[in-house]
């Protein structure tokens, strides 16, 4: 009999972590694979990326609006509540044996706090990995006491989640499955990149740029990202270089960042796409000199493309890194000096080079089909979480 597995995507970004293990699944005889696609997915002004998941061709078992356009505090908390609502009934109705998330996003919370409530095991992508200064720290470390099964990225995860009471039995080092993704995709000459991006990389000196807001300084975000543009925007005049930046994600404090994105629309040194075809943004980032930004792209994936990171702000530190990533404070002189430091400096990038990526070997969505078919979701002792004292 097949196990029933349903999950839940919210964000371009999350879509690709799930995508190699619901595909390695889905092509298993063993899983019935169906997804509850919401959020920015279904929003037009993100790309309405749920078009990438039909074109992936996965069995989409229902669509929820959480998304609330609004920069106010109020977003992810009605959204929560709003996916609470929707998934009981879809998760009644389709009676799964698993449900599937990952990170700390409304998603996740709101995926496992249902799953919990109607019996139904919670396997759960990233416990055990804090996010310093965001909202989304308590509420992955929520997750991970909801969950049934935790899917770390990394043993420095896993040793935190067994910290937090977690039993071993539950507890897998599985990896990042997005590595999955990079391993995968074949090369993309850079002509076809340019012109994929409608913008001229050809000569290959160009910079990713990726900021998300950060929770605790969501009223600075604005100003922030006018520091990132101005001081890239100088670097770019000096070195001759470009940069392709991708939009943020829809926390609060987006708004502010787009604003600035928009006053520089029309500058020669920079483009901005809402999204990419997953080929196209993994030789665009594959092919860059260095990332930018603050996106957790820049910990857990950046070291499998042996790609120095200029992690701008607060938001990451604290995270395991491999030692690719040079965190940096909003001051245009740091930010510059850290620029030149990843893109010229050779002993540096040599080093780079060398790093070992500890999130994992672009083989976990296979790692974790054998750990769910180990698993009997009607046994109870998934079910039944350890007494914390």
């Amino acid at each position: 009999m097949k196990k029933k597995l349903l999950a839940v995507t919210g964000i371009r970004s999350e879509y690709d972590i799930l995508f190699p293990v619901i595909d390695c699944l889905r092509r298993d005889p063993g899983f019935d694979v169906k997804l509850v696609v919401c959020g920015a997915h279904l929003s037009e002004w993100h790309g309405k990326t749920i078009q990438k998941i039909e074109k992936d061709k996965f069995t989409i078992a229902d669509r929820i609006d959480s998304l609330f356009m609004t920069d106010r505090d109020t977003q992810r908390a009605k959204a929560v509540g709003t996916l609470i609502c929707g998934l009981c009934q879809t998760i009644e109705r389709e009676a799964p044996d698993f449900v599937l998330v990952v990170g700390d996003r409304e998603e996740s919370i709101a995926t496992a706090i249902v799953g919990n409530y109607m019996r139904v095991l919670v396997a759960h992508i990233g416990g055990g990995d804090p996010v310093f200064g965001h909202d989304d720290d308590p509420v992955r470390f929520a997750v991970s006491k909801l969950a049934h099964i935790h899917l770390a990225m990394s043993e420095q995860s896993a040793a935190n989640l067994r910290r937090i009471g977690e039993e071993n039995f539950r507890v897998f080092n599985a990896g990042n499955p997005s590595l999955d993704n990079i391993r995968s995709t074949p090369p993309v000459p850079i002509e076809k990149l340019s012109k994929a991006v409608d913008f001229d990389i050809s000569k290959g000196n160009y910079i990713v740029l990726i900021k998300h807001p950060l929770s605790s300084q969501k009223q600075r975000t604005y100003s922030q990202m006018q520091t990132t543009l101005r001081t890239l925007e100088r670097f770019c005049a000096e070195t001759d270089f470009k940069v392709i930046g991708i939009y943020p994600n829809t926390d609060p404090g987006a708004y502010g960042i787009i604003k600035a994105i928009e006053e520089y629309a029309d500058k020669p040194f920079i483009s901005f796409s809402p999204t990419l075809p997953r080929d196209i943004f993994i030789n665009l980032v594959r092919n860059a000199r260095c990332l930018v930004g603050n996106s957790s792209m820049g910990i857990l994936e950046a070291p499998f493309y042996k790609l120095p990171v200029v992690n701008i702000g607060n938001r990451q530190r604290g995270r395991l890194n491999a030692g690719n990533v040079e965190f940096v404070a909003h001051q245009p002189g740091k930010i510059k000096a850290a620029l030149q430091k990843a893109c010229f400096d050779k002993n540096y990038r040599k080093a780079v080079r060398g790093i070992k990526n500890p999130y994992g070997d672009g083989k976990t969505a296979q790692r974790i089909k054998k750990i769910l078919l180990t698993i009997k979701p009607d046994e109870n002792k998934w079910h039944v979480k350890k007494r914390l004292c």
